[in-house]
């Protein structure tokens, strides 16, 4: 039976969620938080950023780790779409 997805109505929250299944699945657990992913409010976050913010955070080079960024970058789009936001966030 597979796992169900775990959603919280705070973004921020959610984003540690999401995180948590990375370190979970992957082993990504450098420690980034969703709130940090967050402090721009003027902008959304996108499905790049995410990516590139825990390859980076994972001590790894953006240059070197294209299979990865492929994979994180598509269960970002899956559970939030290209982008998200506090204001766009719904469950």
């Amino acid at each position: 039976m597979p796992k169900k997805t775990l959603h919280h109505p705070d973004l921020a929250e959610d984003l540690n969620l999401f995180l948590e299944e990375l370190c979970e699945k992957w082993d990504f657990c450098a420690g980034v938080k969703g709130a940090d992913l967050l402090k721009d409010k003027k902008k959304p976050l996108t499905s790049k950023v995410f990516t590139d913010t825990v390859i980076l955070a994972e001590g790894m080079k953006l240059e070197d780790e294209h299979q990865w960024q492929r994979r994180i970058k598509r269960l970002f789009v899956q559970r939030y779409g290209h982008e998200v936001s506090e204001k766009t966030w719904v469950l």
